[in-house]
């Protein structure tokens, strides 16, 4: 909410001419969310001009960093280890994030199904990932997993070491499961904490050599990504989006680009039009404040 008094519901209007240049007409306050009602704009002049809108949203986004690291090839094998073990992974990880939790001196609210949903969703998105030689879904899951659409974390408040921790359990699960071996064969892994699900092996399957050192260097470089991405995320600004581009607008006349109700700006997004100084704006808005 704003630190000013912000009454539910405001209506507006903004006049406005343009001065040639990318003018940023209006610009939702905080603790407010608006509805343009309509919006017009005329052309006073005796020549046809182009205008162009488009929404800045002043938001930044995470961008995963996959920095020294290089695909290496399909590793289709090991995918399928992982695929295989999905349920073991999810369990196991879960149950070591409230071991750890319950050792807390201040245990936080423990969600099972938060942690299992992440770690789910990453285990898929790097399996998919080192099976393709991409990184499409890590990087899709280290964005929208963790960050909601304006970049703030979605991760509860106390948790970003225990989702790491999650994060750091998995990986190494992972990387013992893709040698086909007992996860607690690993010096990583000196026990399981929980009993319900276990690990799957596949009979036929032996990883070795280049195979084996290939989709470990891609497995530990897609975790550490998504490590990375939640302890020190690099932030950009969100790239603005078109209303309309480019759009002509002929002597005299005017162009109505907004279906009344159909444009909503959330609290710091902001309306710019671009076009010629014979151009103004009319624009009726409806400012409501969020609860």
């Amino acid at each position: 909410m704003a630190d000013v008094f912000v009454p539910l519901n405001r209506f507006q209007s903004v006049v406005t001419e343009l001065t040639g240049e990318e003018d940023n007409i209006y610009n939702t306050p905080s603790g407010v969310s608006t509805i343009v009602l309509s919006a017009q704009v005329t052309n006073t002049g005796t020549q046809t001009n182009p205008v162009t809108i488009f929404v800045i949203s002043n938001q930044q986004l995470p961008v995963p960093q996959y920095s020294g690291l290089e695909l290496t090839g399909s590793f289709v094998s090991a995918s399928t280890l992982l695929t295989l073990n999905e349920r073991f992974i999810k369990s196991e990880t879960a149950a070591y994030v409230q071991f750890l939790n319950n050792l807390s001196e201040e245990p936080f609210g423990y969600s099972a199904s938060f942690y299992e949903t992440n770690i789910l969703r990453d285990l898929r998105a790097v399996a998919y990932d080192i099976s393709n030689d991409t990184t499409i879904r890590t990087t899709k899951a280290a964005v929208r997993g963790y960050f909601d659409k304006n970049g703030d974390t979605l991760i509860p408040k106390g948790q970003v070491s225990a989702s790491v921790n999650a994060l750091d359990y998995a990986r190494d699960l992972a990387l013992q499961i893709i040698k086909n071996e007992s996860v607690t064969g690993s010096s990583d892994v000196t026990r399981l904490y929980q009993s319900t699900v276990t690990q799957s092996f596949y009979e036929t399957y032996t990883t070795t050599g280049s195979l084996l050192s290939g989709s470990t260097y891609l497995i530990d470089g897609l975790y550490q990504m998504l490590i990375t991405n939640i302890e020190s995320p690099v932030l950009v600004d969100q790239a603005p989006i078109d209303l309309i581009r480019n759009v002509e607008i002929p002597a005299g006349d005017s162009l109505s680009p907004v279906v009344a109700g159909k444009l909503v700006l959330e609290e710091t997004y902001g309306l710019v039009v671009s076009g010629s100084t014979e151009l103004k704006v009319i624009l009726s808005i409806l400012e409501s404040a969020n609860e």
